[in-house]
């Protein structure tokens, strides 16, 4: 389970067996995440004008675009999160597509008025947020309440919040590689899947009996079960375990595409099983789309 809460206190998780993200041991990455900037950052100092310019795979967006993209996350991550600034926030409310629509429509405004800005500018602005990130997160409680919409309703201790930033970079660098006819990076990998895997019990649906189990391997992202539980609620553990009732094999590269709603390399999955069991695995996503 991912920690849905109780009654009595929505940061606490429940009773209800599997792995829980209020109780396993914060993954803390807030070192690779200074290291995956850094890389970004020497290959935003590596680009040529024509570079900065390549169409990415990041729908209608340029290089340079995404880079921008990033810049915006880091400054509003900053002024909600460390200055407690909130006038940029989405109203609540609504369903998961219409703030989805929303968020949309607020990063492309961003996008669109940072067009005036150059590719070097861009980078030193994020070689400034990247060090006040530093800063601001060397003391952060790992277990303080945040939230992560693609991971669970309810709260969810600071450390996956670290952990999504870390994806968001990642993910973003890869398209960078991508536009730019540079090879994606499998350093970092295996944390994000790790981070990306705990949106399989919040967001996966099929109809199943009790104890049926799913077997999702994510290459070097480790081998995780869901297992479902009364009132289709499905939790995750981690690990094999006797027979599954379906599996869905992954790739390391097809992981984090399919987690990111990215190109799937040829034959990067394999299923078996019953298709009500394996296709609502690949509709799973660590981003809001």
């Amino acid at each position: 389970m991912v920690g849905r809460g109780c009654a009595d206190d929505p940061a606490a998780p429940c009773d209800a067996g599997g792995v829980d993200v209020w109780s396993v041991p914060p993954m803390d990455t807030r070192v690779l995440f200074d290291g995956e900037r850094r890389d970004l950052l020497a290959l935003l100092d590596q680009l040529t004008a024509d570079e900065w310019a390549a169409a990415s795979p990041a729908h209608g967006w340029t290089v340079k675009d995404v880079a921008a993209h990033l810049l915006d996350g880091d400054l509003g991550r900053l002024s909600r999160d460390r200055d407690r600034e909130l006038t940029g926030l989405l109203p609540v409310g609504g369903s998961a597509r219409e703030f989805a629509s929303a968020l949309a429509a607020k990063n492309q405004r961003w996008v669109d008025a940072a067009g005036q800005l150059s590719g070097r500018v861009v980078r030193d602005l994020l070689v400034f947020t990247t060090g006040q990130l530093h800063a601001w997160t060397q003391d952060l409680d790992l277990m303080a309440s945040r939230h992560v919409s693609w991971a669970s309703d309810q709260p969810v201790p600071a450390w996956l919040d670290l952990a999504r930033e870390l994806t968001e970079t990642w993910v973003h660098h890869q398209q960078i590689r991508i536009a730019t006819g540079r090879a994606t990076s499998r350093s970092r990998l295996p944390t994000v899947l790790r981070t990306f895997v705990w949106a399989l019990p919040h967001q996966y649906r099929a109809q199943a009996a009790p104890g049926t189990t799913v077997l999702v391997d994510l290459d070097t992202g480790g081998q995780w079960r869901l297992v479902a539980g009364p009132a289709q609620r499905w939790t995750l553990e981690e690990g094999l375990a006797g027979q599954p009732a379906a599996r869905v094999a992954f790739t390391a590269e097809a992981a984090w595409r399919s987690f990111t709603g990215a190109r799937l390399p040829r034959d990067g999955i394999h299923c078996t099983g019953p298709r009500d069991l394996t296709e609502p695995v690949m509709t799973i996503r660590g981003i809001i789309i």
